[in-house]
């Protein structure tokens, strides 16, 4: 025991060596610790601005979807009513091509102003006529049964070109004609206002 203690007697700089090492490690435990929970604060700091500026970013986002989303439908809604006072106006033409006065302007006519009204020729429509007129309409529609290749025959198909057929009375008349132009009429106008409300829609849309 005498020993150890005039060793470390002998070797007093030992302990204080050993003292040092002890203060160095506990101040560096202590600015290890410091410098951690400075750091993990800065992070933490650093990942909540992260997310609020994300999340302002989503929110800035969010309202100018929601603004862009009402101006299309605000633009939708304005074709739309276009669209809607087309077809009513389509409809009032077609309400004033009644079936009555189709066969007024059809059926009669006065041959000299101030005169009488007479009966009007009638107007011969054949089957070679009625065929052109629908495929100059691009329709498709089956021939009549006045109309057929052969007599008798079960099929639709229209007579050829020059053949004896083609000049048969078909049957229509003036009236039907008008009639038939009066729907074609309201279809093709109804198309026409569909259509200018898509481009309007479309040129409204571009920047």
């Amino acid at each position: 025991m005498r020993k150890v203690i005039g060793w470390f007697v002998e070797h007093w700089y030992v302990g204080i060596f050993l003292a040092l090492l002890m203060q160095m490690w506990a101040h560096g435990q202590n600015q290890y610790d410091l410098g951690h929970k400075t750091a993990q604060a800065e992070g933490d700091k650093a990942l909540a601005d992260l997310r609020e500026e994300h999340q302002k970013l989503r929110a800035d986002g969010a309202e100018q979807n929601l603004v862009l989303y009402r101006q299309q439908v605000e633009r939708a809604n304005q074709a739309e009513l276009v669209f809607l006072d087309a077809q009513d106006e389509i409809g009032r033409l077609k309400q004033q091509l009644t079936q009555e006065r189709i066969n007024r302007v059809s059926n009669q006519y006065t041959p000299v102003r101030g005169g009488a009204a007479v009966a009007a020729p009638r107007i011969v429509i054949t089957c070679g006529w009625l065929r052109d007129f629908n495929a100059a309409l691009g329709a498709t529609a089956p021939a009549p049964a006045s109309c057929r290749a052969y007599a008798g025959s079960q099929e639709t198909a229209w007579p050829a070109p020059s053949s004896d057929a083609e000049l048969l009375e078909s049957g229509v008349t003036a009236a039907d004609i008008l009639a038939h132009a009066r729907d074609y009429g309201a279809w093709a106008l109804a198309n026409l206002a569909q259509l200018n409300a898509l481009i309007d829609l479309h040129n409204k849309d571009k920047p």
